[in-house]
């Protein structure tokens, strides 16, 4: 049973108040608890911070120091080979003609003659 569920039937099986005082009573434990709800609230969304800032440190720590983990270096082997499946007729091209060039490229700073 959950929390809600248990302060709901808590509510929900609470003597009926037979006097002004008594339903007072019970009106301010209500609204007790909601207070206590909203500080657990916060506490969780403090720990939530403070925990995932140490967290992303403690990552960014690593990855500085060359630590990739182990899912990151078959990501870059599975990038490099889709990227060389994908352009692999022109990476052939340009391995042939740096293994035996046939002519000399134009400079890049001077207009080719027409």
């Amino acid at each position: 049973m959950g929390y809600q569920n248990a302060q709901q039937k808590a509510r929900g099986t609470t003597k009926a108040p037979e006097t002004r005082s008594e339903e007072t009573g019970q009106e301010a434990g209500y609204q007790l608890d909601d207070q206590f709800d909203s500080f657990d609230n916060a506490v969780a969304d403090s720990i939530v911070d403070l925990r995932g800032a140490r967290i992303m440190q403690l990552v960014l720590m690593r990855i500085s120091s060359g630590d990739m983990g182990k899912v990151a270096p078959e990501m870059f082997k599975s990038f490099e080979a889709g990227t060389m499946a994908a352009l692999g007729e022109q990476v052939k091209q340009l391995k042939e003609w740096h293994n035996k060039p046939l002519k000399a490229l134009a400079p890049t700073d001077k207009p080719k003659a027409s």
